[in-house]
């Protein structure tokens, strides 16, 4: 649930779903601006294309690729969803892989060592945790993940079609509507449904993943972060007398000042 602070100057709202919950529980309009989520400037920045970054990255140069996460501490189910992407991406027929899969383990350094001893008939990248997601982002074409809300803000950006598999009860459960209903993406928790439907995409419904990838990138608010700086800025006449700026987050993305 969210919270708001009758008290507050700004109440920065990552969308207009929290700014309508803001005005009805009592927020006064002048107090409110939606801006998106803030997340780190090098997501905002130029980057490399695509084929520039699988080059960089030593991704395959020509297969889709999805990207597979489990937020910083590698949780949900990770390992089971690797195994089904390995086999359904696979083509049996021709004895070929239709795509190729990048998995971020986190700090879970037992998930990553059991995912590079696995045998595997389609290209797969295991890493732990990654400070440059940007450019993971930027080098795939789908991604499945919980529904954290910086990933998703991020994967938004970079146009990614969102698989959710997992949520974290309470403070992450309002982001799965907020991406299926704005048609970025779908929530599934079958990890085998999951790779099939990766499959789908990067085969015989490519027309549907090119959808939800403008999908996203209509939800993408990349300026979120200095947007509500240039709004503090305002607030404040002499910014070295600003020393601390209070501000809590509640799920989905909800910051207050």
């Amino acid at each position: 649930m969210v919270t708001f602070h009758h008290g507050v100057t700004r109440c920065y709202c990552p969308s207009a779903e929290v700014a309508k919950r803001a005005l009805t529980r009592g927020l006064d309009p002048s107090q409110i601006r939606v801006y998106g989520l803030p997340i780190r400037p090098s997501f905002c920045r130029a980057v490399l294309d695509k084929d520039e970054l699988r080059k960089e990255l030593g991704l395959h140069p020509e297969l889709p690729a999805v990207l597979l996460m489990g937020g910083g501490e590698g949780m949900g189910p990770v390992e089971e969803t690797a195994k089904a992407l390995g086999h359904e991406l696979y083509d049996h027929r021709r004895r070929r892989p239709a795509g190729q899969v990048v998995v971020i383990c986190g700090r879970n350094q037992a998930l990553r060592s059991t995912l590079l001893s696995l045998p595997w008939k389609v290209p797969v990248k295991v890493m732990g945790f990654e400070k440059q997601m940007e450019k993971w982002m930027g080098s795939c074409d789908c991604i499945i993940t919980k529904a954290g809300p910086g990933t998703i803000a991020e994967a938004l950006i970079r146009g990614l079609p969102i698989i959710l598999n997992d949520f974290i009860p309470g403070q992450e459960v309002g982001n799965v509507p907020y991406v299926v209903d704005n048609g970025a993406g779908m929530f599934c928790q079958d990890p085998r449904e999951a790779a099939r439907q990766v499959a789908r995409w990067f085969t015989t419904e490519t027309d549907e993943l090119t959808r939800y990838s403008g999908n996203a990138l209509k939800l993408a608010q990349p300026e979120a972060v200095f947007d509500i700086v240039r709004d503090i800025h305002k607030l404040q006449p002499q910014p070295a007398a600003l020393t601390r700026i209070p501000y809590s987050l509640t799920s989905p993305f909800s910051y207050h000042i």
